[in-house]
């Protein structure tokens, strides 16, 4: 989080001591309008999702942990989830 954004949270005592879902809701609401998560719940919805595959063993992630997407890339060898978005034409190319 930024200098910025912790000065948002500053008014509500929020960067001191809240319980987690409150200031995952605040969070939510003052960076992102209550559109989407903020930096800390997306972590920790992200981190549930990788436990989750990582526990099934049927999964990828646990199956095949060395396997690689071959589909085209940005940057060459590094291939994100933009990427998929892109190939998948979900979001435009830049």
């Amino acid at each position: 989080m930024t200098p910025a954004q912790l000065d948002m949270l500053k008014p509500f005592d929020s960067e001191k001591s809240t319980p987690r879902w409150f200031y995952i809701l605040k969070e939510a609401e003052i960076m992102e309008k209550g559109l989407r998560l903020g930096p800390v719940g997306g972590h920790i919805v992200g981190e549930v999702f990788i436990g989750l595959l990582k526990a099934d063993d049927t999964s990828y992630l646990a199956a095949q942990p060395h396997w690689t997407p071959v589909l085209p890339a940005a940057t060459p060898g590094k291939f994100r989830i933009t990427d998929l978005l892109k190939f998948a034409d979900v979001v435009p190319p830049l």
